[in-house]
């Protein structure tokens, strides 16, 4: 069974089967102290071409809000107690503070919990359309027939009869991230599962920011591919945010900006340099035609 693996020791790496997602979200500034609730200033380009001129600034986000959750104390031992997902949650939080982000941290969720966190972040802090959202979990995630979970605190066994009612299922994710009005939207998983929401991205580099990067867009990154081996050893989190940072370089195209493709492009090759392709963080954007054109910056 697929889950993700506490640490018997600092750099250990436990099993975890990741959870393909289909988010489409635009990706996070490379200079994220720029990144204030007040707005962010985007220079625009004439073209997605290399070195195209600029022929503008536009004002693209009025606020940048973030919903961080992790979830270490599962009580079925089906469920292997988490020691780095709450940690990790907790250091994300702070850096997204840092950058202008307003936080809501929710730590050891149960089902009802998560469910209603979600909506309350989509629906109700999402209703500004001129804002971004980013939602970052860390915890277990499962695979079943196919279709990628989230797993709460309180889910039973993939065996029991209760699973299907306390496990969320990626597709209706992938509905909550719709009730959203915000125009773009990141969701970025340190877990393990596979779906079918969202449309792997291939290897090439982000084009320069252009006025198709304003539009709508549901974006996803997973840690990992489907029965893949990943680490609860906090590397995901740590590469995530030396990208944010600066101190380590995920503006691909070099125009001074890290949109969603371009984090997660250098998600993909950093982890899979780093665990010998053991691990291949996949990234892409919701199937849905009203949010697949845009790019989080």
């Amino acid at each position: 069974m697929a889950s993700r693996a506490g640490e018997e020791r600092s750099g250990a790496i436990h099993g975890k089967a990741i959870l393909m997602m289909a988010l489409c979200a635009v990706l996070i500034s490379p200079h994220a102290a720029q990144a204030q609730t007040r707005g962010v200033d985007i220079r625009m380009r004439e073209s997605e071409a290399p070195g195209a001129k600029v022929t503008g600034t536009v004002r693209l986000y009025s606020h940048s809000k973030a919903l961080v959750v992790g979830i270490d104390q599962y009580r079925d031992p089906a469920w292997q107690k988490l020691r780095n997902a709450v940690r990790d949650a907790r250091v994300v939080a702070e850096e997204l503070k840092r950058l202008g982000f307003e936080v809501t941290l929710k730590t050891d969720l149960a089902s009802g919990e998560l469910q209603q966190s979600l909506k309350e972040f989509f629906a109700v802090q999402g209703k500004d359309p001129e804002a971004r959202l980013l939602f970052w979990y860390a915890g277990h995630g499962d695979t079943v027939d196919g279709e990628g979970y989230l797993i709460p605190a309180d889910a039973p066994a993939r065996a029991h009869s209760n699973f299907l009612v306390k496990a969320l299922p990626m597709r209706d994710f992938g509905s909550l991230v719709r009730l959203a009005r915000a125009k773009h939207v990141l969701s970025v998983f340190d877990s393990c599962f596979a779906g079918t929401v969202f449309e792997a991205r291939a290897g090439a580099a982000p084009a320069a920011i252009t006025k198709k990067t304003i539009q709508p867009v549901r974006q996803f990154i997973t840690a990992g591919d489907e029965k893949q081996l990943v680490s609860d050893n906090g590397s995901f989190r740590e590469l995530f945010l030396r990208a944010l940072k600066g101190e380590e370089k995920a503006d691909f195209n070099d125009d001074g900006y890290v949109t969603g493709e371009e984090l997660g492009l250098f998600l993909s090759q950093r982890m899979s340099a780093l665990t010998s392709a053991a691990q291949t963080p996949r990234w892409g954007r919701l199937l849905d035609v009203r949010y697949d054109k845009g790019d989080f910056v």
